[in-house]
C-alpha cells in the first residue's frame, strides 16, 4: 500500500509476508527516519494490526523513536491476513517464519524480539518453542506457555468470565469477514457487557449458534475440560525449555491469566542463568486491561504503572543489540518486582515468584458458635486454636446452581452484599494488632460432606477494614465427590487460592467466605454430576447441593512473606508473631 510518514517515522503499510506453504500474512512496518541498522521488534495479534495492543503498550511510533524497526503482523486468518484462523495452532511455524523474514528486512541488524499481552503474548511462546535463530528475546505479558494450566483452566475452571466474552470478540471479526453485518452486530452487544442471562449460560449448553459457526473452538476447549493430547499440542513450555532465550514476564494482580505468567516464571527457575541468559518477572496492580494507575477500580499510586514501557525498551535494547557485553554474575538484579497493596510499594525477590516463595503459613483455624455460620452477621471466627464443644459442629450451606453466588473478577471489589446471602459461610478473624505482609498463594483445608453432589467448594478471602469494608482478594476451588456425605463419610479438601501481595494494616481483619460458586470467574457447577461431564449441561439440569463443612480440620492457612536478605533468606517471626498470624 506504499509508505507513508507519520509521527516522525516512516510507515510500510500492508507488507506481505509468505510462510512456508504459500499462505500471505500482512504486516505494518515502522521505521526510524534516519539511515541505520537497528533491531526489531515483531507483534503477531488477530485483532487488527492498527491497535497493536495499544490498550496496554506504546504506540509503535514510540519505540521506532527508541530505535527499533516495529512490525505489527495480523496472524493467519485475521485482518487482511489470508488462511483460516485456528486459535493457537499456525502460530509456532508462522511465528518462526515471521521472525526469520523480519530479520532479512533493509535496515535490520538481524536481531528480533517480540513483544505484546495476551493472544500477543501466546505467539511469542508458540514462535520460541520453535526455535528460530534470529529470536533473541521475548517479553510476553498476561498469557501461559501452557494454554490449559495458564490460561482455559486456571485453578482447574474454565474461565468463563474471560472466554465467553472473548469469544464472541473474535466470531464478531470473523462474521466482518464472512459480510455477516447481522451477526456482527448481535456479537458487539454480547461483547458490551450483555445481561447475565443472555450470556453467560451459553456455557452451560456446550456452545452457541453463532460461536459454533464463527468461533468453533470455544466448543473445543469445554469439551476437552481436562488436560489431554488436545492441551498438549497447545503447549509451549517444554519446547521452550530445550533451548530457552531470556523472557521478560508481564503480570497483573487482578489479570485473569496470572497463574500463567507465574506458572511460566516457575518453570524457567531450572533454567541456569548465565551471562546470556536472563529472566524477569514483573507483576502490577493491573487487570488485563488496563495497566494504570487506578485498575480494578482502586487509587495505586502514581508509582503504580511500574515505568514499564521504558522498562520494556531498555529490555529490547540490551538483548538485540549484537555488541552486548555478557551480564555481570556479581550485578545481577533480583529477578522479580511486584507492587505490594496497602504498602503502595514495589518490591523485589532474587528469584522467589508468589507461587514459590510462599513465606511461611500461618494457621487460622475455622469456629462455629452458637449462631450459625451463615452470612457476615453469622457466628463464623478464624481463631487461633481447633474448634471445641458447641464451636466444633458442623454448619452447612446451600448451593443452587440456578442461582450461583456472584463474583465477576479479580479486582479489590466490596464482598459486602455478597457475604450477607446464607449460601455462603463466613468466617471473620480478630483485627491486627500490627501490619503483616503477605506474600503467597494462601491455603484453605477443609473437612466436607455433600447431599446432591458432586458439588463445588469455593473459598474467597477478603480483608475487613476498620470502617467495616470489605475488599476481595483472592479466590480458589475445588469438587467435592459424590462419595462424599454417603455414609458420613469427609472428604479432606485441599483448596489453593491465587497468590497475593498485601501489606495489612493493623485494625484490618481477614475474611474467608465458603460457598458453591464464584460465577462467572469460573463456570458453575451443575450438581449431581462431575464437574468435567458438566459441558453438556443444560438449564434442566442445574441441580441444588447441600454442603456441610466440619471443623475439626479446617483452617486457613496465610502466607507471611519472607524478608531476604543478601547473605540469607529469613522469615520476620517477630512481625507474625506479635499480629497473632
Amino acid at each position: 500500500m506504499g509508505i507513508i510518514r507519520f509521527g516522525g517515522c516512516t510507515v510500510e503499510r500492508k507488507q506481505a509476508c509468505v510462510m512456508r506453504d504459500g499462505v500471505v500474512l500482512y504486516a505494518d512496518i515502522y521505521r526510524p527516519g534516519e539511515a541505520g541498522l537497528y533491531p526489531v521488534l515483531l507483534m503477531r495479534q488477530p485483532y487488527g494490526r492498527m491497535i497493536a495492543s495499544t490498550i496496554t503498550q506504546a504506540h509503535p511510533v514510540w519505540y521506532a523513536r527508541q530505535g527499533f524497526i516495529v512490525i505489527i503482523q495480523d496472524v493467519r486468518g485475521r485482518g487482511d491476513s489470508q488462511g483460516e484462523f485456528d486459535p493457537f495452532i499456525h502460530e509456532a511455524e508462522d511465528g518462526f517464519d515471521t521472525v526469520e523474514w523480519a530479520a532479512a528486512l533493509p535496515q535490520s541488524n538481524g536481531h528480533v524480539g517480540m513483544y505484546g499481552f495476551s493472544y500477543q503474548g501466546c505467539t511469542q511462546w508458540a514462535a520460541a518453542s520453535q526455535k528460530p535463530p534470529s529470536l533473541k528475546a521475548i517479553a510476553p505479558g498476561m498469557c501461559g506457555a501452557d494454554l490449559y494450566h495458564g490460561m482455559i483452566y486456571p485453578q482447574g475452571r474454565f474461565a468463563a468470565a474471560e472466554h465467553v466474552p472473548w469469544a464472541f470478540q473474535l466470531a464478531r471479526d470473523a462474521a466482518r469477514r464472512a459480510g455477516d453485518a447481522e451477526t456482527e452486530r448481535y456479537c458487539t452487544l454480547v461483547r458490551k457487557q450483555t445481561p447475565d442471562d443472555l450470556l453467560y449460560p451459553i456455557m452451560e449448553n456446550g456452545s452457541h449458534p453463532i460461536l459454533r459457526k464463527y468461533f468453533p473452538a470455544y466448543e473445543e476447549w469445554l469439551r476437552h475440560s481436562a488436560y489431554d493430547e488436545y492441551w498438549e499440542k497447545r503447549s509451549w513450555a517444554e519446547s521452550f525449555l530445550e533451548q530457552p532465550i531470556p523472557a521478560f514476564l508481564i503480570g497483573g494482580w487482578y489479570d485473569v491469566f496470572l497463574m500463567g505468567t507465574l506458572g511460566d516464571y516457575d518453570m524457567l527457575k531450572s533454567v541456569p542463568r548465565t551471562g546470556d541468559l536472563a529472566f524477569k518477572l514483573k507483576i502490577g496492580p493491573w487487570d488485563h486491561i488496563p495497566w494504570g494507575r487506578y485498575s480494578g477500580g482502586v487509587d495505586h499510586g502514581g508509582e503504580a504503572d511500574g515505568n514499564i514501557h521504558v522498562e520494556q525498551a531498555e529490555w529490547f535494547k540490551y538483548w538485540l543489540d549484537p555488541k552486548r557485553k555478557p551480564i555481570d554474575e556479581r550485578s545481577r538484579e533480583p529477578e522479580v518486582s511486584y507492587y505490594e497493596r496497602g504498602s503502595c510499594e514495589w518490591m523485589t525477590s532474587r528469584q522467589g515468584s508468589p507461587l514459590s516463595s510462599a513465606g511461611e503459613l500461618r494457621e487460622q483455624w475455622l469456629n462455629g458458635s452458637e449462631k450459625p455460620a451463615n452470612g457476615s452477621s453469622g457466628g463464623g471466627r478464624l481463631l487461633e486454636h481447633r474448634s471445641s464443644g458447641i464451636n466444633a459442629m458442623p454448619d452447612l450451606f446451600v448451593y443452587d446452581a440456578r442461582l450461583p453466588m456472584t463474583l465477576e473478577g479479580y479486582q479489590p471489589k466490596d464482598r459486602r452484599v455478597e457475604q450477607d446471602r446464607y449460601e455462603a459461610l463466613v468466617y471473620t478473624s480478630a483485627p491486627l494488632a500490627y501490619p503483616t505482609s503477605l506474600y503467597g498463594a494462601p491455603k484453605v483445608a477443609a473437612q466436607a460432606q455433600t447431599m446432591g453432589g458432586p458439588t463445588d467448594l469455593v473459598a474467597i478471602l477478603s480483608v475487613v477494614g476498620a470502617d467495616g469494608a470489605v475488599t476481595f482478594l483472592t479466590a480458589g476451588v475445588a469438587e467435592i465427590t459424590a462419595e462424599a456425605g454417603e455414609h458420613e463419610l469427609w472428604q479432606n479438601l485441599s483448596i489453593e487460592l491465587r497468590p497475593i501481595a498485601i501489606e495489612l494494616q493493623a485494625g484490618e481483619a481477614i475474611r474467608l467466605e465458603l460457598t458453591g460458586s464464584a460465577y462467572p470467574l469460573f463456570a458453575r457447577h451443575p450438581n449431581g454430576r462431575s464437574i468435567s461431564k458438566s459441558a453438556q449441561a443444560g438449564p434442566q439440569d442445574l441441580l441444588i447441593a447441600s454442603v456441610a463443612v466440619n471443623y475439626e480440620s479446617s483452617k486457613l492457612q496465610l502466607p507471611v512473606r519472607a524478608i531476604e536478605k543478601e547473605e540469607d533468606v529469613c522469615i520476620d517471626l517477630a512481625m507474625a508473631e506479635m499480629t497473632g498470624l
